[in-house]
């Protein structure tokens, strides 16, 4: 670490102040002359048709400024990929909290009101909500007209599955014919919210000459004002969003929710229009993670090798498609695992029920995958009664290898991160007590692709600005490409600063999410860095006598000064060279752009739990977490990422669900819905490999998604090896366990349950 000057150190964010002390501004936090409180008023029913909507009531309303139905908004469709969701509900509800009015009032109180008045008559039809059935030929359509949905990948008719995807390798029917031991088994995830603190918030203003200005909390700016250009039918450069700070995503914040909303009532108002969903909301009609029926059939030889897999994934996906950037989930090609299989065969189906819609979730798809295959792994493992450690060694991927779906991998060191995590683990280690468990669960994820650019710039007093139209959802991404050019031009982190510009000022970002910012923003920072080098190299090359062609050979730069490397003492600080070609400052811009997947990240995650066999509580102690990271730009960051990921994973395996009847969200808040605290916060050891190099700046790898995804089969088989009884339905709770135990008849219980039926629907 010693050969770098800002890079591979833990800073302090350089958004830690105002945020701390609370000047930080949050779209909620946004107030304009005359502006007005909006709120929407939402279905009831999981399933109905709307037969009327009378606004009178609620027009007459003192202080009542706007009410709009879906006749006052575009008779349009929106979607990140798949688009299929009305900006207000037209003639029919499909899930309980959609939107089929709003208002615009002059406070809370007023729209509050407003809203009880705005009669709807329903007429209640019959509510698909169980996934199974959706899928059955004949079943009741969530979607009449799916065929012309644009994004739809393959045209489909008369279906609830609007996406059937699949991915194969070798030949399996071959290969489990040459099984030795061939096993199956079903597990299920449940449905799950992101749990950002703060909640989705819009303000719309729109200026005499009808520009419009947007602030968001949306982490996608740039997206932001392509679909609301289009929706109000304007070009972009009469669209503007000013991104405010974003009080934490998880994959939730990346598509537009109440902003087109706040136009309409803006427009019919004439005054601008802040809309805050409330926590209630949240949990009715926001973007949770996929709740999963994975089935797992695995052909093996007696000595443990891996010969033939198979899987098959039911995703939930509720009402609507429209909150995945893609229509499926990239978990999906991960239904392998890290292994070497030979022959492989995965099957993805994403289905429509009458149920909040689902979206993105950190690392989508992954944690649901993860869990099916980790748990299946080490039910395998006991069947062939081999240490579940030793399983999967045996059958992990190395250098060269194929993926389980035949793409391209570099750099593979998942055994790397299995030595690290076994050897600062209780692994192979005498038990504490009779009831404590260990578990392994093994993981990989890609680094993100897209498109993303920044300015650099050394000013004349010798101090550095960063331009960047990347967002910072909470990750420290800002502090990163901080880092990255401090690193390059070997300035301090308080001589650079990076600007919060909106999209009419900053260059382009395709915005957060993937595991992308660091690679791609990053990328596109330290690229400009380095072309704003040069010109300081070339200007310098003259104040000190260098040749211009053996400049970049002969001159380095350290702490704002150029200096001879064969005499340091001959130097000229930044100002100067700026200042020595009669300029203000010297400026450059790069674009950087990657489509295809450069590197994969691994880890390893082992877990130790204690359970309470009576009443069935699970106590997670210790979590031992090896990550391939490549190179760590700023180590205190990447262990906040893994630990953040570990929390929520832990939250996933045993408290998270969002309960749902009828379709319709039974605990819509935090009280009643269990997130991980410090409460539940097991001691965490983070180990970062940097052996293999990455395609980031300084060779580094992501770290935001996949510390998520090992976590809850880790768990669940810590809790098999304290207490004998396999949960393959998630969250693990108390009952579960207990019933479980009960059922097997002693406190070791069941060994597994392998070779259950493979569901009707699948």
């Amino acid at each position: 670490m010693s050969d770098f000057y800002a890079v591979g150190k833990s800073v302090a964010r350089v958004d830690a102040v105002v945020k701390v002390t609370g000047e930080a501004g949050y779209t909620a936090d946004v107030m304009l002359p005359g502006m007005l409180c909006g709120m929407a008023k939402r279905s009831p029913h999981s399933h109905a048709r709307i037969v009327r909507i009378d606004t009178s009531r609620a027009e007459a309303l003192a202080g009542v400024k706007a009410v709009i139905t879906a006749n006052d908004v575009p008779d349009i469709l929106l979607g990140l990929k798949l688009r299929d969701v009305p900006i207000l509900a037209r003639g029919e509800v499909r899930f309980t909290g959609e939107k089929v009015a709003a208002v615009a009032a002059v406070d809370e109180e007023t729209a509050l009101e407003a809203l009880d008045l705005i009669d709807v008559e329903y007429e209640e039809l019959p509510a698909l909500t169980d996934v199974n059935e959706a899928m059955k030929p004949g079943s009741l359509l969530v979607h009449e007209k799916l065929e012309s949905y644009a994004g739809l990948p393959k045209p489909v008719k008369q279906t609830n599955i609007f996406y059937h995807e699949t991915f194969s390798k070798g030949d399996t029917k071959q290969g489990f014919a040459g099984a030795e031991l061939v096993l199956e088994h079903t597990f299920t995830t449940q449905i799950v919210h992101q749990g950002y603190l703060e909640p989705h918030a819009a303000v719309v203003d729109i200026g005499p000459d009808g520009s419009v200005t947007v602030w968001s909390s949306d982490k996608v700016p740039f997206r932001v004002r392509s679909i609301m250009a289009e929706i109000i039918g304007l070009p972009i450069t009469k669209v503007r969003v000013i991104p405010s700070f974003v009080g934490g995503d998880f994959g939730g914040k990346g598509m537009i929710f109440d902003e087109p909303l706040c136009y309409y009532l803006a427009r019919k108002a004439r005054r601008p229009v802040k809309m805050v969903m409330s926590r209630q909301e949240e949990f009715l009609a926001g973007s949770p993670r996929h709740p999963s029926i994975i089935w797992l059939k695995a052909g093996v030889t007696k000595a443990g090798a891996i010969v033939a897999w198979e899987a098959d994934a039911i995703y939930d996906s509720g009402a609507y498609a429209a909150y995945k950037p893609q229509v499926g989930l990239g978990g999906t090609k991960k239904l392998a695992g890290t292994y070497r299989i030979p022959n492989v065969h995965i099957e993805g189906r994403y289905v429509y029920t009458h149920s909040l819609p689902c979206g993105h979730c950190r690392a989508p798809g992954d944690p649901q995958a993860s869990f099916a295959v980790e748990s299946f792994m080490d039910m395998i493992a006991t069947e062939l009664k081999l240490d579940p450690f030793q399983f999967r060694w045996m059958n992990a991927l190395e250098d060269g290898d194929l993926s389980p779906t035949g793409e391209p991998w570099k750099g593979i060191n998942i055994k790397e991160t299995m030595t690290a995590a076994a050897e600062k683990s209780a692994w192979g280690k005498p038990k504490p007590n009779k009831y404590y468990g260990i578990g392994i669960a093994l993981a990989e994820r890609p680094t993100g692709t897209g498109e993303s650019s920044a300015v650099v710039i050394v000013n004349g007093d010798g101090s550095a600005n960063i331009i960047s139209g990347a967002s910072d959802p909470g990750t420290g991404a800002r502090t990163i490409l901080c880092q990255i050019v401090a690193e390059v031009l070997k300035l301090s982190m308080a001589q650079v600063t990076i600007n919060l510009v909106d999209t009419d000022s900053a260059p382009y970002d395709q915005g957060a999410g993937g595991g992308r910012t660091t690679f791609v923003a990053g990328q596109s920072a330290y690229r400009a860095a380095e072309m704003v080098k040069k010109e300081l190299v070339a200007s310098a090359a003259k104040l000190l006598k260098c040749p211009p062609e053996q400049a970049e050979q002969l001159i380095d730069v350290r702490d704002g000064f150029l200096f001879l490397k064969s005499d340091p003492a001959k130097k000229i600080s930044y100002a100067q060279a700026v200042r020595a070609t009669g300029k203000s400052q010297f400026m450059a811009e790069e674009t950087f752009s990657c489509h295809e997947m450069e590197d994969t990240c691994f880890a390893t995650h082992i877990a130790e739990v204690e359970v309470d066999p009576e009443r069935g509580y699970v106590v997670v102690k210790r979590i031992t977490a090896a990550h391939d990271i490549g190179f760590a730009i700023n180590p205190a960051a990447a262990e906040g990422q893994i630990e953040g990921g570990i929390l929520q994973g832990v939250g996933f395996a045993l408290l998270e669900e969002m309960q749902r009847a009828n379709g319709k969200v039974t605990n819509p808040n935090l009280a009643d819905y269990k997130l991980c605290t410090a409460r539940e916060a097991p001691e965490i050891i983070s180990l970062m490999i940097e052996s293999a190099p990455g395609a980031g700046p300084f060779q580094a790898k992501s770290i935001g998604e996949l510390p998520a995804c090992p976590i809850a089969p880790a768990v669940a088989n810590a809790v098999f090896d304290a207490v004998g009884v396999r949960i393959t339905d998630l969250p693990i709770t108390g009952e579960k366990i207990v019933a479980a135990l009960k059922e097997s008849g002693s406190l070791r219980g069941k060994t597994m349950a392998l070779g259950k039926e493979r569901q009707d629907a699948i």
